[in-house]
This record gives structure tokens, C-alpha cells and sequence, in this order.
């Protein structure tokens, strides 16, 4: 006899899923689940969409796309500083063989970083893909957001830039071994690390998914500051020098995306930062984002992913 929707559901997913969140009163398997929160706490919701082509290569492990795609989620909250707490992920296959290998990325995410699988869907359908929502929670009052930089305040980066680029790009140059393919295929969620800068004071924060360029630009217009960065202040600047030449380094360290660490600022004054990230710059009175090397401005010809770029 085939097996059912319902049947895989309960193979690939439920069966799988092995954490369940202390503050969820009807979890995974009614229309909808519940949850309430501790006292003085707020919600905090995220929503992405991964897609066979456009987020991984066509070639590329399901298992590893998926669960990639659910950390990359999860790099959401780490960017607020919340505790990551559920996630409904809704899944569209080409064939069960792709939704059980999906499903076991999925759950293999989730149970690494003790998060609770609260529901979701399956499609099938011609393009293999995942549309994820992540909760957490944090202290009321606390988010850390993009509107906060204030003038004077230190810029700070928290990861490598441009290694999940290279990685890529040895992938689609047919180099499955090469050196940078971890960096692309394994995202580290910086979930411990954003929760401890939120804890530390800091309210200004960004998780670097289309580059260190543009997503500084967002930081620079939503909190009207300009964002004055050293390139060769980042941390994995002189490594990438060496294997790259300066130019290469640039382009992919500044724009190539895919990175998942945290860009953020604080005041010059806050302590304990140099033992978690290393500073990269100074937020000035302007706007935009202007990036040094050697006390000249660089141009870069491109500043980031942009999914409708013509």
C-alpha cells in the first residue's frame, strides 16, 4: 500500500522531531499550536523561504539544503538576541524521496539547537523548496535592532565574511572537495552569541546574510548614521589576502553573502565585546556606509545580493 501525505508527515517530521518547548500548550498535530509566555517576555517571529536554484545549487544534498535552510532561519533570532523556541516549516517536493530527504535536514536543525517543530505543511510540486517561520523569546524591551546605532558608536563583526561565497563557488565549479565548501553547506546560527550581546547592552544588531555591505546600509539608513568600515580590520582579512589577492579578498569578503554572522555596534564605553568580536569601525554623522583600506575609500562594483537585480 502507498504511503500517504499524512504517513509521511508523521515519517519524515514528527517522529523526528525530539524537542518540545516548555511554554507550548497544544504542540505539532492539531490545526493550529499554542503557546504562552513567561511574564515580562515578548515574541519574537521570523519568516524566509528557501528555493532549489536559487538558494542551493540544483546538485546540491536536500538533507543539507534543508537543514542550511532552517539554521539560516534560526540566524534571525540570533540577530534580535532572542532564546530560539519553535519553528513551522512548510515543505514542497518533487517526490517523496526529496521530502524525506528535506525532512531529515529539517529535524537534524532542529534538534541540534533544541528548538520545537510547532507544525506546517507539505507540497508537492515541481521546484523543490522550504518556506520556514521561527519564534523565540527574549525580555521585554530588549531586541536588538537595526534603528539603534547611534553617532560615535563602534562597529563590531561577530564571524567570517566571504568563506560560504568561496564555498559556493567551488561548488558550482565543480570543486566538491574544496577547502571553503564547509563554510557554504554548514550555517552556525549565532544563537548563544546574539543572546549574550543582548544581555551585555547591546540594542543594534544585524545578521549578515547578503553581504557586509548591504546589510550595513541597512543599519546606516535605519538609524540615519553613516557606517565608516576598515577592511582590514576584519578577522579573516590577512588569510583571504593571502590565498585571494587584495581585490578577490574584497569583493567576496564585503559583498559576497551567505556569511550568517552578526554586525552591530555599541558605545565605546561597553565592555566584554573584544572577547566575543572584533571591531570593524565607527558609526559618523552622514549616511550610507563608506569602507577603507589603507585610509582610502573603496568602491566596490557590487555590494550584495539582491534578488531582483536586473
Amino acid at each position: 500500500m502507498p504511503i500517504g501525505e499524512f504517513s509521511l508527515i508523521e515519517q519524515c517530521f514528527v517522529s523526528k522531531a525530539m524537542h518540545q518547548h516548555k511554554h507550548t500548550v497544544i504542540t505539532n498535530g492539531d490545526d493550529a499550536s499554542v503557546h504562552n509566555l513567561p511574564s515580562n517576555h515578548e515574541l519574537v517571529v521570523s519568516t524566509d523561504t528557501a528555493v532549489q536554484g536559487v538558494h542551493w545549487p540544483h546538485d546540491f544534498p536536500l538533507e543539507k539544503a534543508a537543514d542550511r535552510a532552517v539554521c539560516a532561519s534560526l540566524s534571525d533570532l540570533a540577530a534580535m538576541g532572542a532564546d530560539a523556541c519553535w519553528a513551522w516549516v512548510s515543505v514542497i517536493a518533487e517526490h517523496k524521496e526529496a521530502l524525506q530527504s528535506m525532512g531529515q535536514g529539517v529535524t537534524n536543525a532542529l534538534n541540534r539547537y533544541e528548538v520545537e517543530l510547532s507544525g506546517g505543511d507539505t507540497v508537492h510540486a515541481a521546484l523543490n523548496s522550504l518556506n520556514i517561520t521561527v519564534a523565540g523569546i527574549l525580555d521585554k524591551g530588549t531586541a536588538m535592532q537595526r534603528n539603534k546605532a547611534n553617532i560615535g558608536d563602534k562597529v563590531w563583526f561577530l564571524g567570517q565574511a566571504g568563506l560560504a561565497a568561496l564555498g559556493l563557488q567551488q561548488w558550482l565549479n565543480g570543486e566538491k572537495d574544496g577547502e571553503f565548501i564547509s563554510h557554504f553547506s554548514d550555517v552556525f546560527p549565532k544563537i548563544q552569541q546574539g543572546r549574550v550581546l543582548r544581555e551585555l547592552g547591546v540594542r543594534c544588531c544585524i545578521d549578515v546574510s547578503d553581504g557586509i555591505i548591504q546589510d550595513a546600509n541597512h543599519i546606516a539608513k535605519a538609524s540615519n548614521v553613516l557606517m565608516e568600515l576598515d577592511v582590514e580590520e576584519f578577522p579573516n582579512w590577512q588569510s583571504l589576502c593571502e590565498e585571494l589577492g587584495t581585490d578577490k579578498a574584497m569583493q567576496v569578503m564585503l559583498s559576497g553573502g551567505e556569511d550568517y554572522g552578526l554586525l552591530f555596534t555599541a558605545p565605546t564605553d561597553m565592555e566584554g565585546l573584544d572577547a566575543l568580536a572584533t571591531c570593524v569601525g565607527v558609526s559618523l554623522q552622514g549616511s550610507g556606509v563608506k569602507v577603507q583600506y589603507k585610509g582610502e575609500d573603496v568602491q566596490l562594483v557590487k555590494s550584495g545580493y539582491d534578488h531582483f537585480a536586473v
